[in-house]
């Protein structure tokens, strides 16, 4: 039996010939990425990968250094997929997310649709944002009543110096109205009172197509949280968080994978919640608040690898 210090050096041999070829691969990863800009081709190729994956995995002598295998070559591929979109950033390759930067929101001649129990802090919001704008837009804004005809006959309308206020049963009907353009905005507790899941309320925000453009909290305590949403694609000077939404199938590894674009770029998460979407197959939409600004070069790194990896990635907001 050898000597273990013995076997601790030849580990240390295998391991630094590893790290070389590693990095030599690496290199050619770069003129992969070299190619592709050039050409338009899109990083992520399934079929070449599933190909490789299985013809490393016969490569191997046993069952278990079969799927080691794999699953080395998975996160080796994985990687050097990472590279590449790192230089497609670099290189100005990066699809605009469509996003457009402003300084502040204009409350005057607007109005929003809240719900009950998020009265005391609209409220309490709008009438602190209003403060920025003159006494006689205000005035001008506080006298032009909210529409209230047909089906939304009863709805209540309240008044703050700089925006209309439009009371809603349910997040549902708050999303219609804004939908219909009865509304400029919402302002919703994130939580469901009943479950304190926030998905429920997500999933409406990506199934509307709206946007997140300002968090609000009453206190610290997570039900004391407000989100600010829009139809109009707006994230404010200093955003300092994002909120997105993807699919992955119930298979294994998939989350694990898609969300090693978070870790490899130094991203914090949050926040992560799922909700059922498919039971034959089973799916899954997945929503994830991230710190970071939509112009930063790790959050455009990953954004290009969910963008190319997950089902119907989208961003539902990058606020503050």
């Amino acid at each position: 039996m050898k000597d273990l210090q013995e076997i601790r050096k030849e580990i240390d041999s295998i391991d630094r010939q590893i790290v070389d070829l590693y990095e030599k691969r690496m290199d050619l990863a770069t003129q992969v990425a070299d190619y592709k800009i050039s050409t338009g081709k899109q990083v992520f190729d399934a079929e070449r990968e599933i190909a490789k994956l299985n013809a490393v995995a016969q490569m191997a002598h046993s069952d278990f250094t079969s799927h080691g295998a794999r699953e080395l070559f998975e996160h080796i591929m994985s990687m050097s997929r990472k590279k590449q979109y790192q230089l497609l950033t670099e290189y100005g390759k990066f699809a605009p997310t469509g996003f457009v930067e402003i300084r502040e929101l204009d409350f005057s001649h607007a109005a929003a649709a809240y719900i009950e129990t998020s009265a005391a802090a609209a409220q309490k919001y709008f009438a602190g944002s209003a403060r920025q704008y003159d006494t006689a837009a205000q005035e001008k804004s506080s006298a032009a009543p909210i529409r209230k005809d047909g089906a939304d006959s009863d709805r209540q309308d309240t008044r703050t110096k700089g925006c209309g206020l439009l009371l809603c049963e349910s997040w549902r009907e708050a999303c219609e109205v804004l939908k219909k353009g009865e509304v400029n905005y919402l302002f919703l507790p994130v939580q469901d009172p009943a479950s304190g899941y926030v998905s429920a309320n997500y999933n409406l925000i990506a199934e509307y197509g709206f946007y997140i453009l300002e968090e609000y909290w009453m206190s610290p305590e997570p039900q004391d949280c407000y989100v600010l949403i829009s139809k109009d694609k707006l994230s404010l000077s200093g955003a300092d968080k994002i909120s997105i939404c993807f699919e992955a199938p119930d298979t294994c590894g998939s989350l694990y994978h898609l969300m090693s674009h978070l870790t490899y770029n130094n991203l914090n998460m949050n926040r992560i919640e799922s909700i059922v979407i498919s039971r034959e197959p089973l799916d899954y939409r997945f929503f994830m608040n991230i710190s970071g600004n939509l112009n930063d070069s790790p959050i455009k790194n990953a954004i290009l690898g969910l963008r190319d990896e997950a089902r119907n990635f989208k961003i539902l907001g990058n606020y503050r």
